[in-house]
C-alpha cells in the first residue's frame, strides 16, 4: 500500500466534495465513490484522488 502523500479523513474529503460524510459512507458500502484505504481503524482518502473527484464533479 502506497502511503506517500497527504490523506484526508471522511469528513475532510466530504467537505471538499461538498457532500455529507454519510454520503461517503453510503458510497463505500455500495462500492462506489473515491478510492479509500483503511489505516488501522480509520478510513482515509488520498488528497490527490479527492482533488480529481472534485474536478470531475465540476466538469459535469
Amino acid at each position: 500500500m502506497d502511503l506517500d502523500g497527504k490523506y484526508l479523513t471522511t469528513p475532510e474529503a466530504a467537505r471538499r466534495l461538498g457532500i455529507a460524510p454519510a454520503t461517503m459512507r453510503v458510497w463505500r458500502s455500495e462500492g462506489r465513490g473515491p478510492t479509500y484505504v483503511r489505516v488501522g481503524g480509520t478510513i482515509v482518502y488520498r488528497e490527490d484522488v479527492i482533488a480529481r473527484a472534485v474536478k470531475e464533479r465540476g466538469a459535469r
